[in-house]
């Protein structure tokens, strides 16, 4: 009696999965997740450590899916040959090499494409006259912190709104309505902010976080680390800032300023800017109530240490 097509997949199914091959790949991964997950609970306020403890998390977990995914996908269309059992350990390697293949080409096409895709929702300008001392301090701190060229841009918005866009060219992208609600000082260190997001490349990191989590919409992980991933990046970027400025207080006044003109309605870009909808496991942003406390204290240490 021949077998029926799911006999044929569920037996290739359990020849793969009773293979010591991918069972060693996916335990090895899950204890690799384990152990940073274990580091990243016991520094709660090294921001620096648990960026890269998080981003280190949640490529495991991108990993670990587009693993399971591909294995799937291999023992489905393998099923019916004669000599699976002796290609079980083969497609095992093959699914890991596609997994890497997968992620390597969905973050090249990002870093060559995403940026240019979020400009073109973005319309700008070049700075007016009045606002050239914004772009001669872009330079200086790019100069400063050794970052590549950065060009800023001007958005005609009533709302406050801040962002970095990185790719193939670097920009910072401030709102006239930023401009209009801040003093010099604050305007400075939330473009010191943003600067710092290029510094450690969490622009294109959002990009490519956005395309990755409606790919692998079935994996859970992501679900929870990258939210968490961004709201340490933001944490990271504060506190870089605010060193790099010497006014931690300035940003503080910033995004108090900015959170309350940010209540009074949504924006289609808030998910890019510096505040937006903050509050529980999934949202990108932390609270802006913790932000201004670890910047009030950062402003204390830096005080002491002169």
């Amino acid at each position: 009696m021949a077998k029926s097509a799911f006999e044929v997949i569920g037996e290739a199914l359990e020849r793969y999965w009773t293979n010591p091959l991918p069972l060693i790949v996916l335990f090895a991964t899950l204890a690799c997740i384990g152990t940073l997950m274990y580091v990243f609970l016991t520094n709660a306020r090294n921001a620096k450590l648990r960026v890269s403890l998080l981003t280190g998390l949640y490529s495991l977990s991108i990993f670990f899916w587009l693993f399971v995914a591909s294995s799937l996908v291999l023992c489905i269309s393998l099923s019916g040959m004669v000599a699976y059992r002796g290609l079980a350990p083969g497609a095992a390697g093959v699914a890991v090499l596609v997994s890497f293949g997968m992620s390597a080409v969905i973050s090249v096409a990002v870093w060559r494409k995403g940026a240019d895709r979020v400009l073109r929702r973005i319309p700008t300008r070049t700075p007016a006259a009045g606002e050239q001392w914004l772009t001669d301090y872009v330079s200086l701190v790019g100069r400063f912190e050794s970052l590549p060229p950065v060009d800023l841009r001007i958005r005609e918005d009533a709302k406050p709104i801040a962002m970095a866009v990185s790719g193939k060219r670097h920009l910072v992208i401030v709102s006239t309505g930023l401009l209009a609600s801040l003093e010099r000082d604050e305007v400075e260190s939330v473009v010191t902010h943003e600067l710092m997001h290029i510094k450690n490349h969490d622009s294109q990191f959002k990009v490519f976080s956005s395309v990755i989590s409606r790919f692998l919409f079935f994996d859970p992980f992501s679900k929870f680390l990258d939210p968490a991933v961004h709201r340490e990046r933001e944490y990271l970027a504060d506190e870089m800032g605010g060193r790099t400025t010497g006014k931690p207080g300035s940003l503080a006044s910033a995004l108090l300023k900015l959170h309350e003109k940010a209540m009074d309605g949504p924006t289609a870009l808030s998910g890019l800017s510096i505040v937006g909808r903050e509050g529980g496991v999934f949202s990108r942003f932390p609270p802006v109530k913790e932000r201004i406390s670890r910047l009030i204290l950062l402003s204390e240490l830096l005080t002491r240490s002169t």
